[in-house]
């Protein structure tokens, strides 16, 4: 019988294949799809949810394998400036990501970037007659040509997008004010400009804690007096109160050590 498995493409995308045989973490394998194109990927995880396979797992990769993807890999820098010449001379507005060939050599995959729509025809026509091979135009977005490229987030960790996520949910500015993180674009958004996709897995952990807390503004009865609730520790599930003294002291307390003698509505937005 066979599993369903996440494997990571050359092209950065984390797709499901079928698999009838174990396989290791990282271990490289040889994939087909359902047209017939074979792919060299790396096995990154089981696929647990209910989804349509893409093609099938071949084999394990073998020495011979790993060696013909590295040549293959190889090319993308002439294939790119062969790429770019018919582009230029065709005066196509796109930004060129990317050309990555096929493992089994039948097929040019040509990734970019585009403001606006563009016409490839006589593109694909010229290309196909320069590398005798099948011409695939792949327009992707900005998350997507950063996932490809690679790079460091503010954790200093590899982007997330790059290491694990495959198919990322909407990310939202909600989630970022749920987290109480500044909405500044250099404290929010990745190195793609978009917001980060880690907001939207942390997201649910945030969620829960605000829960069991007072929103912001509410009125409390605490052992040092009354006050109001200014800010919410969520990680340590503290309440920040502003007590209604004449030192107006700002202090933390736990959820059992106040009384909420008036809550407030919350006013969190539910931005996309």
């Amino acid at each position: 019988m066979a599993d369903l498995v996440n494997i990571r493409l050359n092209d950065a995308r984390l797709l499901p294949f079928e698999c009838s045989f174990k396989l290791t973490k990282n271990q490289p394998v040889v994939v087909e799809f359902a047209d017939g194109i074979c792919e060299f990927g790396i096995f990154v995880c089981p696929e647990h949810n209910q989804i349509e396979a893409l093609g099938k797992v071949l084999h394990i990769a073998s020495e011979k394998d790993i060696a013909e993807n590295k040549r293959l890999l190889s090319f993308e820098k002439e294939d790119k400036e062969k790429v770019l010449q018919r582009v230029k001379a065709l005066n196509i507005k796109l930004k060129l990501v990317s050309v990555l060939r096929s493992f089994d050599g039948k097929k040019i995959l040509i990734m970019y970037t585009a403001d606006d729509r563009v016409d490839f025809r006589q593109l694909v026509r010229d290309l196909a007659g320069i590398f005798r091979m099948r011409v695939e135009m792949r327009q992707i977005n900005e998350r997507e040509e950063a996932k490809f490229i690679g790079g460091c987030g503010q954790c200093g960790q590899p982007l997330c997008c790059r290491r694990f996520l495959g198919c990322q949910k909407q990310t939202s500015i909600k989630m970022a004010k749920t987290q109480g993180i500044s909405l500044t674009p250099s404290k929010v958004n990745g190195l793609c400009g978009k917001l980060m996709c880690c907001l939207q897995y942390e997201y649910p952990c945030y969620k829960e804690a605000k829960e069991k807390l007072p929103p912001i503004g509410s009125i409390v009865e605490t052992d040092k007096g009354q006050g109001e609730v200014v800010d919410l520790d969520l990680l340590n599930e503290l309440i920040v109160v502003k007590l209604k003294n004449e030192a107006q002291l700002v202090e933390k307390f736990t959820k059992e050590q106040i009384k909420v003698l008036s809550k407030a509505t919350s006013t969190e937005e539910n931005d996309e």
